[in-house]
């Protein structure tokens, strides 16, 4: 289970498309309240379904 910021960094997203990817339903987290957590399988799964990005300047692609 990982936090919002690690999941967001584990699928290589910011922490807004996460709450997005979350917004429309393409995530569930675990919990409630303040304390929400994503597990690996399932960002595993959306991470397989996400577009790749395309490298910006001084990445190597």
């Amino acid at each position: 289970m990982m936090s919002r910021e690690i999941a967001a960094y584990y699928i290589g997203r910011s922490v807004r498309e996460l709450d997005v990817l979350r917004e429309t339903k393409e995530i569930t987290p675990r919990g409630e309240g303040r304390r929400v957590l994503y597990d690996k399988a399932d960002l595993d799964r959306v991470c397989d379904r996400l577009a790749e990005r395309p490298a910006t300047r001084g990445q190597v692609a």
